[in-house]
């Protein structure tokens, strides 16, 4: 009898631990479709506000606080609420102006503070109780380089201690709202235009990978050359500068762990890679003496015969300056070191450019990059990713 007893017991144990064991592989199935969420939505090319908004959206859908709110640190060390979700605007205008040391704490520290239950007299806190708050979470948002840059905070009107797995999802999600806010500054620096602060911006970017070190500005430089020997007028030739200067600008949105990957990308990150593009050119967008630079930088992938991306147009239907940025950014390519392979000699580099004139690259610029002196400009590294217009990269 006890024996029955004993294995109904261990049976009914046994069950127990699997429920559990499923439910959170179910929580960690939505909590990963939630962040791949976020994710699209931030390469989608949505505006700032777009993206502030999936994000907040996602996270009050997984983590169910009665309110919530992203701010970060303006130019003048206070912060200011980007989103809100459930908080007054009274609220959120007193939260900017004081001086806590909550905030200050969760920032200087780089570590999450999570107050499960309110005590009464808790100085700044009086102030959420006084909305009717009971809890508080406030984590940190650590921009590139690991600089803290704001805090994500949850409400609840009930004591709550956030799990070890939620709290998880929250770093998650931060680093996300990190990218987020990066790209919004960048577009914020590109406002603020004059081309001393494009290169400087230029370089910094490449930064993120030391392949492509010097690319935007060697193919700047290059496409400044046929645009000299077009008779492009000075105002043609700087917007022309511009374009080859941001056309990969769009790659601050592409994880690192993608673009300084040595393998073989996957067919997803491929994907990803050649949205880089379409973000550049939404980058560029907002800046009115740059809209014609957009098209340009959207395009300079495409390819003669129409097999580029992304948008697969092809010969005369590609903007002129696009088709300049294809071959400029081809040579730039193959003549940079890779994780893989050494860099193509110049003569190399050169005849593989002629190999697919017609074919990728516009014949007739093929033919005026071909007769330029390079050594006037010094030889850049370039990126790693294996994504040149021409095919002659499975044959280095």
């Amino acid at each position: 009898m006890y024996t029955g007893i004993l294995s109904i017991t261990v049976a009914l144990a046994s069950v127990i631990v699997i429920l559990k064991l499923m439910a959170v592989a179910r929580h960690n199935r939505q909590h990963l479709s939630r962040l791949q969420d976020i994710d699209r939505s931030i390469l989608s090319g949505l505006s700032h506000k777009g993206v502030m908004h999936a994000i907040m959206d996602r996270l009050t859908s997984a983590l169910r606080p009665d309110a919530a709110a992203i701010l970060v640190v303006d130019k003048q060390h206070s912060m200011k609420t980007v989103i809100s979700d459930n908080l007054s605007n009274k609220f959120n205008d007193l939260v900017g102006k004081i001086n806590n040391g909550f905030f200050s704490s969760v920032l200087e520290n780089r570590k999450t503070l999570n107050i499960t239950r309110i005590s009464e007299d808790e100085g700044f806190l009086d102030t959420i109780r006084n909305e009717g708050f009971i809890s508080y979470l406030s984590a940190p948002i650590i921009a590139k380089g690991g600089v803290p840059t704001g805090v994500l905070t949850l409400y609840s009107k009930k004591p709550r201690a956030y799990t070890k797995q939620e709290l998880t999802l929250i770093d998650s999600i931060n680093s996300r709202i990190g990218v987020a806010l990066d790209r919004a500054q960048l577009v914020e620096r590109i406002q603020e235009i004059n081309i001393e602060s494009v290169r400087a911006l230029a370089e910094a970017i490449e930064l993120r990978d030391p392949y492509t070190i010097g690319h935007s500005i060697q193919v700047a430089n290059l496409a400044m050359s046929i645009a000299q020997e077009l008779e492009f007028s000075e105002r043609e030739k700087n917007l022309l500068e511009f374009a080859g200067l941001l056309h990969d600008i769009g790659k601050i949105i592409v994880p690192e762990a993608i673009l300084q990957k040595s393998s073989v990308l996957t067919d997803e990150e491929w994907r990803i890679i050649k949205k880089h593009a379409v973000h550049s050119a939404k980058i560029v967008e907002p800046i009115k003496n740059l809209r014609s630079v957009q098209n340009w930088i959207r395009h300079h992938h495409e390819q003669w015969d129409g097999s580029g991306y992304p948008d697969g147009i092809s010969a005369d239907k590609i903007p002129l300056q696009s088709r300049i940025l294809a071959v400029c950014d081809a040579y730039s390519a193959m003549t940079g070191d890779r994780p893989y392979r050494k860099a193509l000699s110049d003569k190399d580099a050169r005849r593989e450019i002629a190999n697919v004139a017609g074919k990728q690259l516009d014949p007739k610029i093929v033919s005026i990059f071909l007769s330029l002196d390079l050594q006037i400009h010094e030889k850049g590294k370039t990126h790693k990713e294996g994504e040149e217009h021409v095919d002659i990269e499975a044959k280095a």
